[in-house]
């Protein structure tokens, strides 16, 4: 079985997460492949992971000789299934089958979004030519269900995570390289610096949360173009002492071991692989409650779910798990058989074949 994804460029994100735990374990009846639009900045780790990838420009959604030429490729490589990733790759995918009309279409869904009328109307057109939605999130299908999709056509496939990778580990040595005292309250979040994961917020939360306590320190992991707006807006809050950026790292798990509570201030998220792998390492959550957020914490006892925006609710939350330690040692220990019963990327890549299986038998 021959799997193409279609994907506009690698990056840092959830979508590449999703695709990166697949190509990493590849069923011995499955090969894929990958066309992007052009060389992303995680591009590398791709070609390392994959020895099929193509670019392919495709400038705009509705893109007929990128379609033509993915549909040329697709015969080429005995291609049965092109699973698609956000909205552009979407359409094309859709379009190509106008030239290879027995290829299956997956169509992944990663965002919760609020579509205007016409990108609606799209999607209900277009979805009538796919053979299955994948969601990440019952978030996310409401959502598409809400536009006139059917729901005969979606499937929930939640997130998953390598819970051999992410797990508890023993406190290593991110305290002692950024000389944090073993007693100091550490908080972390891992995301891209987007308006969207609610940063400005965090600081927000921090300013009033530093009232109440004068030792703690807080791990900003990622990138993105909202970095530079925070590092002024935490200056203006005299927050330079505890507001750390680490940048991009790739010892996730090491950092979250010395993480005491992790914070996940986002103001939309459909799932977050971030809430999940700290989970799996037995990291409580101060979590906002938006998209598909809640429905991680409806499995278990994982932390504590707040409004966004909510400066009290977020500072309220902090104490609560900082004070009480019945409250923080329970959490713990329950959170991360959520993911094992849940969100493991055992469960994830099971039902993804299955769903690939049953395509073709159809």
């Amino acid at each position: 079985m021959n799997i193409l994804h279609l994907i506009f460029s690698i990056e840092k994100g959830g979508a590449e997460t999703y695709i990166y735990n697949l190509l990493d374990n590849a069923r011995e009846d499955v090969n894929f492949f990958v066309i992007c639009n052009h060389e992303g900045s995680m591009h590398e780790k791709l070609v390392n992971k994959c020895s099929h990838v193509e670019i392919i420009e495709m400038r705009n959604v509705l893109d007929i000789r990128a379609a033509k030429k993915i549909a040329h490729y697709c015969k080429s490589n005995h291609i049965h299934i092109i699973q698609t990733h956000f909205l552009r790759e979407n359409y094309i995918g859709v379009l190509s089958k106008l030239f290879n009309p027995r290829v299956k279409v997956v169509w992944t869904t990663h965002l919760v979004v609020n579509n205007n009328w016409i990108i609606r109307f799209f999607n209900r057109i277009f979805s009538k030519f796919v053979d299955r939605i994948i969601c990440v999130s019952k978030a996310v299908e409401s959502s598409l269900i809400e536009e006139g999709i059917s729901k005969e056509k979606t499937q929930v496939i939640y997130n998953g995570v390598d819970t051999h990778y992410f797990k508890p580990r023993e406190r290593g040595p991110i305290r002692e390289e950024l000389g944090i005292g073993k007693d100091t309250l550490v908080l972390a979040t891992v995301s891209r610096f987007k308006r969207e994961k609610g940063h400005s917020f965090l600081i927000e939360g921090l300013k009033e949360l530093k009232k109440y306590i004068s030792d703690f320190k807080v791990l900003l992991v990622g990138e993105g173009e909202e970095e530079d707006f925070i590092r002024k807006k935490a200056q203006e809050y005299d927050l330079e002492d505890q507001v750390l950026f680490l940048g991009f790292r790739d010892d996730i798990p090491q950092i979250l071991a010395d993480t005491d509570i992790y914070i996940s201030p986002s103001e939309n998220e459909a799932i977050s692989f971030s809430i999940i792998e700290a989970l799996s390492c037995s990291v409580p959550v101060v979590a906002t409650e938006v998209g598909g957020v809640p429905e991680i914490f409806e499995k278990g006892n994982g932390g504590i779910l707040i409004p966004f925006g909510d400066v009290d609710r977020f500072v309220k939350a902090v104490m609560d798990l900082y004070s009480n330690r019945q409250l923080y040692d329970s959490i713990r220990s329950d959170s991360r058989n959520i993911v094992l019963d849940n969100f493991s990327q055992y469960n994830m890549l099971d039902k993804t074949y299955n769903l690939y299986w049953q395509l073709l038998d159809k």
